[in-house]
């Protein structure tokens, strides 16, 4: 007996409900922790991974580096043992000059990345050179120490050129007489620009980063992506450099950025024999990306399993309990729907078709118009309204009715706005939804009504709507003003003219535009001549004068696509898209003649100036806006030192 009393205690503790839930939940649990087992075997994975991938980037560059330096050292070493001891005596330099010159050009075709050699004496002045070889060295470089293998074969710090911005690296070989005395050096000038190109190859995600240092002192040679303020300069308690200079040849760790914070798995791999070495950084949240995107599809998945396991878990539970919920909803439903025609604000009524009378209104019609429900039955609907909407209503009727008996079944329900008259005469604005009622054959014979007063709302919508109307004048005035004020921050103020701002930004469109289509492209750049002198001897009243009346002269004698910009003081630049380099000079010409017969009226006395102008054109001089600028600005250098009032094109 009282074991058939537990039985029965333990079957109701743990009847169908308690063990359908306990089923959902042991299943979800399983389910989530298999997850959580193969998220956390995933990520591991890829924390291991990272380091080889590290190392294996430094690796290959290393290797590709290792073997640019190679060829270059033994290309400078070749040059320091073949070049005649003599060439390296200044009043001897004009007999060796064309043959060192073209022994050096012969090696500069062998190495994309080496933009020139050249050939120093031991004081540091320049003996021999071939190819881009504006750069100094210094006199510090040559005075630089060999590396630890022995080689006399040493590095420059890194040199960035102000014009272009570009950098460079030279390396040197020492040359010595047979009795050890000192000759001069072999110069190659290494462009660090070219040899980053390695680095685009390489994909290490979007905060990855690779950089070469050089392993004696630490200091950064070359990093993408870029960092110009660093170049030269060495990290202070860098890791990575400790390492190096403890002896390791290659290695990875994991640490934050030391210049912005990142955390990465970093690979280092000394270059070969030579004082540098290369370092690569995948980002934790680079190469844990995929993993993360992976937790996310499965969080996503687990939620939506949960999710599904539960709504099935709660159709069941609520199965039994379905039928006398849906008899407990309708009963409430029939109460809530007879307390809504009772209490209503709206007006529920319904009206006999073919009398077009009412046959029922609801009591909320004496809050709406005054009337009482009686008064209004067996009336017809039209005599309570306007006779514009009576005559609506009864067009619509009709119409509704021949839809129906042609089978429209969306004839059956209209929304209408009908204008009403209240007892005390005053007319209100509604709105009436009518359900026209069919029966078993189809045909329509009552219509089922409800009224609302939308006149307040009516009158909100007409405000709204003459609010929105000085809405949208305002935002119109402030597009015109903004618009202004666009063109304003584009033009200069006493010229009229574009600003360099302007400039800036067309100058760049127009090259690519000209490099795309292959058209010419031409600049002009002029200044007054002795400007200051007028504004000193007149007054900058005079000087703005001039300024207006060149800016004017200009304007007006310019193409639609040219762009005549103010550069700066009085300085301008003329930007001629499509237009050849001969045509340009043409142009130039004809402005300098008309601004030399141009003249400012001080009193009764004329004051005349003259312009000079130079003159470069895209691809001839320059591809890049920086190029054209800087050659179109020596142009005009030229022309002013040249005895001014007068033209000059851009030549090398």
């Amino acid at each position: 007996m009282g074991i058939t009393t537990s039985g029965q205690m333990i079957g109701r503790a743990f009847g169908p409900r308690v063990r359908l839930v306990l089923f959902f939940v042991f299943t979800w649990l399983g389910i989530a922790l298999l997850l959580a087992f193969l998220l956390n075997e995933g990520r591991r994975e890829a924390e291991r991974k990272a380091p080889a991938d590290a190392l294996a980037v430094s690796s290959l560059l290393e290797a590709r580096l290792a073997a640019a330096m190679r060829r270059l050292q033994g290309t400078l070493e070749h040059l320091a043992a073949s070049l005649p001891k003599d060439s390296f005596n200044l009043a001897a330099v004009g007999s060796y000059r064309d043959a060192v010159v073209s022994e050096l050009g012969l090696f500069s075709g062998q190495f994309p990345e080496v933009s020139g050699f050249r050939v120093i004496d031991s004081a540091g002045g320049l003996l021999y050179a071939f190819g881009r070889t504006q750069l100094p060295v210094a006199f510090s470089d040559l005075g630089a120490q060999p590396g630890k293998n022995g080689s006399s074969f040493y590095f420059s710090e890194v040199i960035v050129e102000k014009q272009s911005g570009r950098s460079f690296l030279f390396v040197i070989q020492p040359v010595s007489s047979a009795q050890g005395e000192r000759l001069g050096f072999v110069v190659a000038q290494l462009d660090l620009d070219v040899l980053s190109r390695i680095f685009e190859t390489i994909n290490l995600g979007s905060q990855g980063v690779v950089a070469i240092w050089r392993a004696d002192d630490g200091r950064l040679v070359l990093q993408r992506p870029a960092q110009p303020a660093q170049v030269n300069r060495a990290l202070e308690n860098n890791p990575l450099q400790r390492r190096v200079q403890s002896g390791e040849m290659q290695g990875t760790m994991r640490l934050p950025g030391m210049q912005d914070g990142v955390e990465r798995v970093y690979a280092f791999q000394r270059i070969s024999e030579y004082p540098l070495y290369v370092a690569s950084g995948l980002a934790v949240v680079d190469y844990l990306a995929e993993w993360r995107k992976t937790a996310g599809v499965a969080a996503i998945s687990a939620l939506l399993l949960f999710l599904s396991l539960s709504l099935v878990l709660i159709r069941l539970l609520r199965a039994e309990n379905e039928e006398a919920l849906t008899a407990r909803k309708l009963a409430e439903s029939e109460a809530r729907y007879r307390l809504l025609a009772e209490n209503s604000h709206d007006v529920i009524w319904t009206l006999d078709i073919p009398s077009r009378r009412y046959t029922y209104v609801s009591a909320s019609v004496t809050d709406m118009s005054g009337y009482l429900p009686e008064e209004l039955v067996g009336q017809s609907i039209e005599a309570r309204l306007t006779p514009e909407s009576a005559a609506r209503l009864a067009r619509d009727i009709d119409q509704r009715l021949r839809r129906i008996a042609a089978g429209d079944k969306t004839a059956g329900v209209v929304v209408s706005e009908l204008e009403q008259v209240c007892k005390d005469g005053d007319v209100i604005s509604t709105e009436v939804v009518s359900s026209y009622l069919q029966d078993a054959d189809g045909v329509a014979h009552t219509i089922l009504g409800i009224t609302r007063n939308v006149s307040e709302r009516k009158a909100a919508e007409l405000a709204l709507r003459e609010t929105n109307r000085q809405l949208h004048a305002r935002i119109e005035e402030i597009g015109r003003l903004q618009t202004a004020l666009q063109e304003l921050a584009v033009r200069d103020s006493l010229t009229g003219m574009y600003n360099r701002r302007y400039l800036d930004e067309t100058l760049e469109r127009e090259v690519s535009r000209a490099r795309r289509e292959g058209n010419p492209l031409s600049l002009v750049m002029l200044d007054i001549d002795h400007f200051k002198r007028v504004n000193d001897t007149y007054g900058h009243q005079v000087g703005d004068e001039a300024l207006r009346m060149l800016a004017n002269t200009l304007l007006a004698d310019i193409r639609t696509e040219d762009v005549a910009c103010r550069y700066g003081g009085e300085e301008f630049l003329i930007l001629l898209p499509n237009m050849p380099l001969e045509t340009a000079m043409q142009r130039a010409e004809a402005w300098r003649e008309a601004i030399e017969g141009l003249s400012v009226t001080l009193g009764n006395f004329p004051i005349t100036f003259t312009i000079s102008l130079g003159v470069a054109a895209y691809p001839e001089h320059g591809k890049t806006p920086d190029d054209l600028t800087r050659c179109v600005d020596q142009a005009l250098y030229r022309a002013k030192h040249g005895g001014r009032n007068q033209i000059c094109v851009f030549s090398a």
